[in-house]
């Protein structure tokens, strides 16, 4: 059981904790920060934690192309990961599976952010905020599909892949979270003080 799940333990505690910190929540925790680069720390974390989910999915995918299973998450039953992540109709977008898309877009999006974070006042700023709400977007569509994927198409449906579950939830967060700075952003509202 720690085998199969002990890494999305490590993952969601990550996550989870990026969420407290940028929302209300994170207000109460004496971080030492205002509230734009404490949400970006936030945003920061969630990021982190999903891209390293993502980098596991990609190991599950890999291990079960190369070997037809693999140990570090369950197959059987309704939550499980095995056949979500081994489909070989579902689990690649044309050609690419789903934890590389996640790892190479968590990365940009986690650079984006390191950016934010340490550069706050740029006077590019708003425009990398911008750019990284808008390529975040996306990222709903392929919830929402691996959602039905999940639910309704895989062999044997529904299957709930528990790691997929955490990137999704990341990936919504992560959204949220972008939204919240970019309305904060364009209010002038964008603390740009120096802690």
């Amino acid at each position: 059981m720690l085998g199969e799940y002990g890494p999305l333990a490590i993952f969601s505690v990550i996550i989870i904790s990026g969420i407290v910190i940028a929302t209300p929540l994170g207000r109460n925790m004496n971080i030492g920060l205002n509230d734009t680069r404490r949400m970006l720390l936030g945003l920061i974390i969630v990021e982190t934690g999903t891209l390293l989910t993502s980098m596991w999915t990609e190991v599950i995918h890999r291990e079960i192309a190369a070997t037809g299973g693999t140990n570090f998450c369950a197959a059987d039953g309704m939550v499980q990961c095995g056949s979500v992540i081994g489909d070989p109709t579902y689990s690649e977008f044309f050609g690419i599976s789903w934890g590389m898309i996640g790892m190479l877009s968590f990365s940009i999006l986690l650079y984006l952010s390191v950016s934010l974070f340490f550069g706050p006042r740029d006077k590019m700023a708003n425009v990398w905020l911008s750019i990284a709400f808008l390529m975040s977007l996306p990222g709903l569509v392929g919830v929402a599909w691996l959602v039905i994927v999940e639910l309704f198409l895989v062999d044997g449906a529904p299957h709930i892949c528990p790691y997929c579950t955490a990137v999704h939830v990341g990936m919504i967060a992560t959204i949220v979270i972008l939204y919240a700075l970019r309305n904060q952003n364009e209010e002038g509202q964008w603390d740009i003080a120096n802690n």
